[in-house]
């Protein structure tokens, strides 16, 4: 069966930070909380209670296929450090953290923007992205920004879709929106747990992009092709499907 259609993962696929976020994150959530009259929160604390915070995100999306938004993961964050914040300062610090992958450490994968105008002209392109601090509105206005919206026919993102990768919902809705069957489309992801194994588990061909994060969970099989550049993608849609 001929392959119509390519969906891809967004983050450490088609995106990734040129320097962590966190710090930044950090940071923000201090200056809020000194600012409601909590500096006595110290930095350890704080940097503890994210790491306690995204702890919870995983076990989420690990074990419900859904993913925590930028209010719910802040909640969890002022709830280990016995912190509170104004409603005005709280939904400040939210839009603050939903948009901040707008700055410019956030920037497409080498060589994609470019692979992405080649294949639009054959193929249609969908995305498939779990969210998380950031929303979907946010990372559709990314792609606008950097022109790559315009190739793709329809995005998924698990914050608006109201469940994650690898639930077998969230990529059999992308292959009706795209008119397509599981044997007409193939997946580019970096994780195997969530990519791999979901867009698997419909009947879809599978690449791993391997030239950002190199995931080697051995609880998952591997991907019908392993890419760690761009640049070698459509020789491998070619020689595979």
């Amino acid at each position: 069966m001929t392959i119509q259609a390519i969906t891809f993962d967004f983050w450490s696929t088609l995106y990734h930070h040129t320097q962590s976020p966190q710090g930044r994150r950090l940071q923000r959530i201090q200056t809020a909380l000194a600012s409601a009259g909590r500096d006595d929160i110290g930095e350890a604390a704080l940097s503890e209670a994210m790491e306690r915070a995204w702890d919870t995100w995983n076990r989420v999306w690990r074990g419900k296929c859904y993913t925590l938004g930028a209010a719910e993961w802040l909640r969890l964050v002022l709830e280990h450090v016995g912190g509170d914040l104004p409603a005005a300062i709280f939904s400040q610090s939210v839009a603050a953290l939903e948009t901040e992958i707008l700055t410019d450490t956030t920037v497409p994968v080498e060589g994609a923007a470019a692979v992405l105008a080649r294949l639009a002209t054959q193929y249609q392109l969908g995305l498939i992205s779990d969210t998380g601090i950031a929303p979907g509105r946010v990372l559709q206005t990314r792609l606008e920004r950097d022109g790559l919206r315009s190739y793709f026919t329809h995005l998924t993102f698990s914050d608006e879709f109201g469940r994650s990768k690898p639930h077998p919902d969230v990529f059999r809705d992308t292959l009706a929106q795209l008119q397509v069957a599981p044997r007409q489309a193939v997946h580019v992801g970096d994780l195997l747990r969530t990519d791999i194994s979901g867009a698997r588990g419909v009947g879809m061909y599978t690449v791993r992009y391997a030239g950002i994060r190199d995931d080697r969970d051995a609880l998952y099989p591997d991907a019908d092709a392993i890419i760690k550049n761009y640049s070698t993608l459509e020789a491998v849609l070619e020689r595979i499907y």
